[in-house]
Parts: structure tokens; C-alpha cells; sequence
């Protein structure tokens, strides 16, 4: 079949040609070429490679239409539009490779014709867009991650208003009650609970990045990994068994809690995803100690606590090893997975000037090795700490917050702390309050969040009253930057949900600072 026809002699045809063949060979798109039923006559060099044919492949055997294009409905439908508009345009489909595999492109077609303008075969252009398909996934998937991020953060900023209220009234309970008494315990119960519930709330932060700042400080791993194991509960199956082979004697990690969940939480739920069908995963700390004979990553000599988390699943193929702490690499199928675990690890790990080795072969499962550094000169400090006693002051306080609840039990706290309380609903009513009776204040406590004039708001119409106004902010959340202005007066920041302890520490702290300035 001849394709080009050059009315020019014969030397300049065949130069002619020479160059367009040239040409058409190193194009890094693939060029195809077939008669009018679809049988293929001529592929270019990146043709040949995208389709994955071999070069002494017969091609009149390959229709490119029933052979190469993955989906035959969109084949038919292809077919139509050539026949009623004479070409396709920037069609984007997949087409399949020989020996399995699919190749995302955007295709172009055109009719070839004689010079009756009778349609003799048809002319294929094809662009490979898998990186650009990857790259929009990733955009999407950081796009989706952002609004998922949003939303947690509100429902933090409502769940910290929550529990403002809840651990204090429990707090409240317990001091009003003997230790012996059923209600001390139950209230102690749900003290704990909420404390929980707040440690749930601050991972919602720490996932969407808007936190006050990671604070490490020494914590037992053993009790971590058993509080992470409450967490997912109802999240293992029941055909998935957890050993436990933890030291007793473990060193101390200084961490943080929160951080320390999320890779136990990641490892756990990726080796129950590798055992669809059951089987065990085992949790194991052991001291370690690294010496000049035998080196870990590059860590230097020391002592370590190593955690390992070891599956009986299906395993990792040693190929994709190299690339699952990459952010976006997943197996997993389309929305079952972010493909952002493990490299959320690898950067805690990191950020702890730890190690982390993964070990895996096929249907033999998969061991995760994470070096800890530690420091055996702390111990962990206690949880939850008994109410300590109280300095009763004689300052009146101006406490504004939108919500209710929220508004009585800091209210409750205060008074219970021995200060005098007045309570405002919104940032208006406080401003209004403030202006006929500034003599009788001597701190404002202001929610940042709040509907119609917000804390910053607020703080700017008091100091307008008054300069020398001093305010406390609080909030559970609040991801808006803080300027000069906005500042001025602040003299601390109470952070939802607080407990009696954290509030009278706070205040005292706050109340001895401003005394020393002014002595």
C-alpha cells in the first residue's frame, strides 16, 4: 500500500521521504499506521516501545482497533465519529500493551486517503499521559486531603468545646466525692474517657498540620502501642490475631504520644489490609543497643528501643520495596487508600532521628523494624495528675465565649479557684459590659472563635475602651495568623480542653508574670 504520494522526482522523493521517516522515528509519541480494516502496517520506533510489540512481530496480525484499545465500547464509538467527521481529536482512553498491561494516552486519528480521496487506512497519533495521569491524581488526592483536612479541623475546634466542658465537671465530681464512692469512679471513667477523646482531637490536628507545635517528652512505648491498640478495637478483624512480646524492662522514647499512635495505627491496618484472608501480627519491643561492629542505617552507637511490627500476609514484591515511603504510593485500590501511611511514618521516624528497615518476601510476609532513640536518664510523666492546691487571688474575671456550655464550666472553674466571675455571650455584649464597668476587671478571658465579632475583634473594641486591657485568649482551634495588633494585651493563651489543674497553673503562671512586671 502506498501511503505518501510526492508529485516531485524521484530524487526529491526520495529524500523527501528519507527526512519525514526520520522524522516520524524520533518522535516520542507513537505513530501508527493501518489499512481500513484496522490491521496495523507501520509503527514508529516509540510506537513499537509504548505498545510493548516486538520488532519481528507481524503486524498485520494486530487490529489496532480490536487489539490495542482497551475498552471496545469506546472502540465502536470511535469508529462512528471517524466515519461521520473523517477524524478524532484528543481522545483520551487507554490502550492495551501486548502481554498485559494498559498505557493511559491521548489519541488522535485521522483517514488516510488515495488520490480519489477513497479511504484507505487510517493514521493513529497517541501521546502517553500516565506521569501527567499521576501527577493529576496526586493533585486531586492533595486537593481531597486539604477539604478532609478543613473538616477535621472544625470538628476538632467543636470537639475541644466539648470536652472543656466534660473534664472539668468530671474533675468537679471526683472532688466532691470519696475515693471509695461509686460516683468518684465513674466520674473518673469518664475523666479519662474525654481525655482520650482529646487525644483523638489533637491527632485530627496534628493530620491536618494545625497545631501548637509538637511537643516531645518521655513516654513508655509499651503504653502507647496498647493505647493505639484500644483505638482500633473495632477495626481489626476478628481472623487477624495480635501477639504482644513487649520488654518490661523498656527504656523510656522521648516522643510524642500522638505521633507515636499514628505509626503504630499505619502499621497495624496495612499488615491486617495484607491478611484478607487472617493471620497474625506481632508486636515487639526489645532495648537495643547499636555498637561500631554492627550498623543500623546511619545511626550512631547507642541505645536504642527497637519496635517491630511483623505480619504473616502476602508480602511486598521486591520491586516496589524502593517506593513505599513514597507520599502517594499506594497498592491499594482507587479509595481505600491515600498512599500517605507510610511516608507519615518514615518522616516521624526521621523527625525522631530514628530508623525504620522493612524486611519482605512474597506469601511469606512482611517485618517493619523503627529504632527509637532514648533517653535513660527520665521517666515518663504521669497522665493525669490530682488537683493541686489552690493560690486564691482576689481578681474579678471577664470570661466571653459564644457556646453555653463552655461559658458555665470555665465560669465554675474560676469561681471554684476563688475568683470573682462575669460571663458575656458574644464579643458585642462584653465590649457593651466592658465600657461601664472597665474599673471593677482585671482580665478578660476571650474564645477566639466566635460568630459576628471573633476574640481579635473583641480584644481590639476592649483595648479601644481601655489600652492597658489584659487578655487571655482560648480556643480549641484556630488556624488564622496572629499580627501585632492583634497581640497587643494578650498576656496567655488557655487551650481547650483544659482541665482545673491546667487553668489554675495557667492563671497563676500569668498573675506572678504580671506582678513581677510591675514590681
Amino acid at each position: 500500500m502506498k501511503i505518501f504520494n510526492f508529485s516531485r522526482s524521484e530524487k526529491k522523493e526520495t529524500k523527501q521521504s528519507f527526512q519525514l521517516s526520520n522524522l516520524i522515528e524520533i518522535l516520542q509519541d507513537g505513530v501508527a499506521i493501518s489499512n481500513v480494516s484496522g490491521e496495523l502496517v507501520f509503527l514508529n520506533r516509540s510506537a513499537f516501545s509504548l505498545l510493548a510489540i516486538e520488532k519481528n512481530q507481524d503486524l498485520s496480525k494486530i487490529n489496532f482497533f480490536e487489539d490495542c484499545i482497551q475498552d471496545q465500547a469506546r472502540s465502536e464509538i470511535l469508529k462512528q465519529q471517524i466515519n461521520q467527521r473523517g477524524l478524532v481529536r484528543n481522545y483520551e482512553l487507554q490502550l492495551r500493551k501486548t502481554g498485559g498491561g494498559v498505557l493511559d494516552v491521548i489519541l488522535t486519528i485521522n483517514i488516510i486517503g488515495d488520490f480519489r480521496q477513497q479511504n484507505i487506512g487510517f493514521l493513529f497519533l497517541f501521546k502517553d499521559v500516565t506521569e501527567l495521569k499521576k501527577i493529576q491524581q496526586q493533585l486531586l488526592q492533595s486537593q481531597k486531603l486539604e477539604s478532609i483536612g478543613l473538616m477535621a479541623s472544625g470538628i476538632a475546634h467543636d470537639f475541644n468545646n466539648i470536652l472543656a466542658a466534660i473534664i472539668p465537671n468530671a474533675e468537679l465530681i471526683k472532688m466532691s466525692q470519696e475515693k471509695s464512692n461509686g460516683n468518684y469512679k465513674r466520674a473518673e471513667i469518664i475523666e479519662k474517657s474525654a481525655h482520650r477523646a482529646s487525644d483523638i482531637a489533637q491527632r485530627l490536628l496534628t493530620f491536618t498540620r494545625h497545631n501548637d507545635g509538637i511537643k516531645h517528652s518521655p513516654i513508655s512505648l509499651n503504653r502507647v502501642i496498647n493505647d493505639s491498640l484500644d483505638l482500633l478495637e473495632h477495626s481489626i478483624p476478628k481472623n487477624v490475631k495480635i501477639t504482644k512480646q513487649f520488654d518490661s524492662n523498656l527504656y523510656f522514647i522521648v516522643a510524642d504520644d500522638t505521633q507515636i499512635q499514628q505509626i503504630v495505627m499505619n502499621l497495624v491496618i496495612n499488615a491486617t489490609d495484607a491478611m484478607p484472608g487472617g493471620g497474625t501480627i506481632i508486636l515487639k519491643t526489645e532495648n537495643f543497643q547499636i555498637d561500631n561492629y554492627y550498623q543500623v542505617g546511619s545511626l550512631d552507637p547507642g541505645d536504642f528501643v527497637r519496635f517491630s511490627v511483623i505480619d504473616s500476609g502476602s508480602g511486598i514484591p521486591l520491586e516496589i520495596i524502593p517506593k513505599i515511603f513514597d507520599p502517594f504510593f499506594t497498592t491499594k485500590e482507587i479509595g481505600k487508600g491515600t498512599g500517605l501511611g507510610l511516608s507519615v511514618v518514615y518522616g516521624i521516624v526521621k523527625g525522631l532521628n530514628g530508623h525504620i528497615e522493612v524486611d519482605s518476601r512474597l506469601n511469606e510476609g512482611t517485618r517493619f523494624d523503627i529504632f527509637f532513640p532514648v533517653d535513660k536518664s527520665v521517666a515518663e510523666k504521669a497522665k493525669f495528675e490530682e488537683i493541686q492546691e489552690i493560690v486564691s487571688r482576689d481578681l474579678t474575671l471577664l470570661i466571653v465565649d459564644d457556646e453555653d456550655y463552655v461559658l458555665n464550666i470555665l465560669g465554675d472553674i474560676l469561681e471554684f479557684l476563688g475568683y470573682t466571675v462575669i460571663k458575656q455571650h458574644s464579643g458585642q455584649e462584653a465590649v457593651t459590659y466592658y465600657a461601664s464597668h472597665k474599673d471593677e476587671i482585671d482580665y478578660v478571658i476571650v474564645d477566639l472563635k466566635m460568630p459576628k465579632m471573633d476574640g481579635r475583634a473583641t480584644c481590639a473594641e476592649l483595648r479601644k475602651i481601655d489600652p492597658s486591657t489584659k487578655i487571655i485568649f482560648t480556643s480549641g482551634f484556630d488556624d488564622q495568623p496572629f499580627d501585632e495588633e492583634s497581640l497587643a494585651g494578650v498576656v496567655g493563651f488557655l487551650k481547650k480542653p483544659y482541665s482545673i489543674n491546667v487553668v489554675a497553673k495557667l492563671l497563676e503562671e500569668i498573675f506572678s508574670r504580671e506582678e513581677v512586671m510591675k514590681g
